[in-house]
């Protein structure tokens, strides 16, 4: 009798442990099936005897993949995507959603939500041989700094137009949003005492009054015609320092100046996109082993992989009473894997073939 009910509860626990490793494995089809998310595309029609909605329909489907297209790839490659057709741009898009729509003095005003599918769309932009990144926002300190030339003088803030006019200058594509220090004496001080040696000096008594991650110091050498601008951008694990000169520039004309940041913050996002790179010629499998018991760990572990872009899929390999060990195909390095474990609260034991969660 004893040995018949071992016999059951042995055959219940492989059938049991059958359906978990079946469930996980579906589980992880999610990976492939994200999409990418674009709200708030707004399109106007006139309302008239010739109104189409399908139309209508066509023109956000391409607003919105032309300002997914923007976030996701540099500003050298998006004339790659100039010409997509509306009926290639319907089969990358997985479901839209009209948000909000009215008529006004004759024109039909419309608000669209389109989600595309990850894989179809990277899979498209990778046939253009074209490398992607991850649509990721982030915030920037961005400290500006203005110094006339000739009169070897730094500007106070509001002396300055590209701290007043900085977030003026906005696109729907944009990942990087900015936030400006105080217009303080202060820091106005401190800008002063350091004005000779600016490029080269730690500014971490400005820096360290406010928590940001990613910090940009731009300064800008004002001549008589010439502009000459010093980037020193610092992300939490990169950093760049590059020069960019403007000449014949007309200080009286706004739209000028205003281009001027426009480029800029382009070259800003390409940076940044940079550190995002989804490089699918990289493809390095993983091996993970979670404790068997640790379920907490194992449902935090998967969240991760499943909202990670660089994730091409996963599966569990090999489960037993002990351990879990996960298969794992990143596009990426595996110090940006580690990385990315590490700012989410889970070390990783890297040292053997399989690594293990501690």
């Amino acid at each position: 009798m004893f040995l018949i009910n071992y016999k059951i509860n042995s055959y219940l626990y492989f059938f049991f442990l059958l359906l978990i490793l079946i469930f996980i494995k579906f589980s992880t089809d999610k990976v492939l099936a994200d999409s990418y998310t674009v709200k708030n595309i707004n399109v106007q029609e006139q309302y008239d005897i010739n109104f189409n909605k399908e139309e209508v329909i066509s023109k956000g489907f391409k607003k919105a993949f032309n300002t997914l297209i923007f976030r996701i790839v540099e500003n050298k490659d998006k004339k790659i995507f100039k010409d997509v057709s509306k009926n290639k741009i319907s089969t990358l898009i997985d479901n839209f959603s009209i948000t909000n729509e009215k008529f006004v003095n004759n024109n039909y005003n419309v608000d669209f939500e389109v989600k595309f599918d990850k894989k179809k769309l990277l899979s498209f932009i990778r046939e253009k041989n074209v490398i992607s990144s991850v649509p990721k926002n982030t915030d920037i300190l961005f400290i500006p700094i203005l110094i006339d030339i000739q009169s070897n003088e730094i500007k106070y803030f509001n002396q300055n137009y590209f701290y007043n006019n900085w977030n003026n200058i906005n696109k729907n594509y944009f990942l990087l949003n900015y936030s400006l220090p105080n217009e303080n004496i202060e820091n106005f001080r401190f800008f002063q005492r350091i004005k000779n040696n600016i490029e080269n000096n730690d500014l971490s008594e400005i820096i360290n009054k406010y928590n940001f991650n990613n910090v940009f110091v731009v300064i800008f050498y004002k001549n008589k015609k010439n502009l000459k601008i010093f980037s020193k951008i610092s992300f939490s694990n990169s950093n760049f320092n590059f020069n960019l000169n403007q000449n014949n520039i007309d200080y009286q004309d706004n739209e000028m100046l205003d281009q001027i940041i426009l480029n800029l913050k382009n070259i800003y996002e390409d940076k940044w996109k940079l550190i995002n790179k989804i490089n699918t010629s990289i493809t390095i499998p993983i091996k993970i082993s979670i404790k068997n018991s640790n379920f907490t760990i194992s449902d935090k572990f998967e969240n991760i992989l499943n909202q990670s872009d660089f994730v091409y899929e996963y599966e569990i390999e090999k489960m037993s009473s002990k351990e879990i060990i996960y298969k794992i195909i990143y596009n990426n390095s595996p110090d940006k894997f580690l990385n990315a474990l590490k700012i989410s609260g889970i070390n990783i034991n890297s040292s053997k073939y399989v690594w293990e969660i501690e």
